[in-house]
């Protein structure tokens, strides 16, 4: 394994960081909100967000997962509840990534095996270890690359199911740069999130897209992706196995960070705008709103999951998680 430097310095000052990741996935490029209706989760009790996280490390860690990974695949994991998309967060806990762990799918300190390191570019097998550190991990490597390049592209494959494409591309921005994850194959009967795209906003919230698998009608983008994640990687010559392209480009080294700026907060501002009495958004508006929401007031979570974690919790001989407000 190849040492990557702390992600520290990489790059220019971060033109307008925000720590946001996406889980959503979305139809399209712009999007019309909903008219103002009670949705369940409003009537859920919250937990604190940190608490949230938390745990879930520790349930990782329990497992045998490294502790500076278990944070990382924690927060990859409760994403979707701090930005509105429960059913793709802690949920999948007990039901996805538990059980691989303790049937051996997964490996929790698997060391990642350096294939072809080419300066900008790298191949990298990370050998069955836990996909939702693995594509962060992935990504902070791509970063660090595209500090030096300009651009950071990292190949990898042999890793478990890893939560949003969006969340792992999103990464990238608060070092200023945009962030994009394809990925190819899976395990059987565990879908795969194939495409995540991030970029910093301007004076506007990120924009963080996520899509889930095209419909048939989309051919083009499926063999695009199936070129540049599941080819690239090798992962074809794996059975069961994920293959993902991770690329960071760092724009300040192209232009000047004030006229990216201004171009990216030109280009999103004039998304905004109202239809038949709605706000029209983009892409990653509604999940930043959620998750400020969230950190001030806490997450909503469903009983039954929140009777799990605090099952798991108990076992480990830790407190319940505490409700917020």
């Amino acid at each position: 394994m190849t040492a990557e430097p702390g992600l520290g310095k990489v790059g220019e000052v971060p033109l307008r960081p925000r720590p946001f990741r996406s889980a959503r996935p979305e139809p399209g490029i712009l999007e019309e909100e909903p008219p103002e209706t009670p949705i369940p989760e409003q009537a859920w009790p919250r937990v604190r967000a940190d608490e949230l996280v938390t745990l879930v490390a520790h349930v990782f860690a329990a497992h045998g997962v490294p502790e500076p990974r278990a944070r990382i695949a924690a927060e990859a994991l409760c994403h979707g509840d701090l930005t509105g998309s429960p059913e793709t967060g802690v949920a999948e806990l007990t039901r996805v990534h538990l059980p691989l762990l303790k049937n051996g799918l997964v490996v929790p300190h698997a060391e990642p095996l350096m294939i072809a390191d080419r300066g900008a570019a790298a191949l990298i097998d990370y050998r069955r270890a836990l996909g939702l550190w693995a594509v962060g991990d992935a990504m902070d490597r791509a970063v660090v690359r595209a500090g030096r390049f300009g651009v950071g592209l990292v190949s990898l494959r042999g890793i478990g199911p890893f939560g949003r494409a969006g969340h792992h591309a999103a990464r990238a921005l608060p070092h200023a740069m945009i962030g994009l994850v394809l990925a190819a194959g899976g395990e059987p009967g565990q879908p795969v999130n194939p495409l995540g795209m991030a970029a910093p906003g301007g004076a506007y919230p990120e924009f963080v897209f996520d899509l889930d698998r095209p419909g048939p009608e989309a051919a083009g983008l499926t063999l695009l992706v199936e070129v540049l994640a599941g080819v690239l990687s090798g992962v074809a010559d794996h059975e069961h196995d994920t293959g993902l392209l991770v690329l960071a480009i760092a724009p300040t080294t192209l232009r000047s960070a004030d006229g990216f700026y201004r171009a990216a907060s030109a280009l999103f501002g004039s998304m905004l705008g109202w239809e038949g009495g709605a706000p029209i958004r983009y892409p990653g508006w509604r999940e930043a709103q959620h998750l400020e929401q969230c950190r001030a007031l806490g997450v909503p979570l469903a009983g039954p999951v929140r009777r799990e974690l605090d099952t798991l919790a108990r076992s480990l001989g830790l407190p319940p998680l505490s409700s917020a407000g």
